[in-house]
């Protein structure tokens, strides 16, 4: 699935950056990469989203997003000793 459809509150792992080496570099130094863990915070218009990765968030436009590929990370839940 591609980024576009995380809903706000979703943590992802990124699988597949589809952009040109300009556009993949630069999401690279705010590191958005491969393998990144990345929090979906806001929903905007037209497939935006505000993203945290690390300490950091930026917006990414649904353009963008539409070519950043993502599998949800499904919490894992600790149980309570017996």
């Amino acid at each position: 699935m591609d980024l576009r459809l995380c809903p706000a509150g979703t943590s992802a792992e990124v699988r597949w950056v589809d952009l040109d080496d300009e556009e993949r570099t630069r999401l690279r130094e705010l590191g958005l990469r491969e393998g990144a863990v990345v929090h979906v915070v806001h929903c905007g218009a037209f497939g935006s989203r505000v993203v945290a990765v690390g300490a950091d968030r930026f917006a990414i436009d649904g353009r963008t997003c539409a070519c950043i590929g993502v599998d949800p990370l499904v919490p894992q839940l600790s149980r309570a000793p017996a």
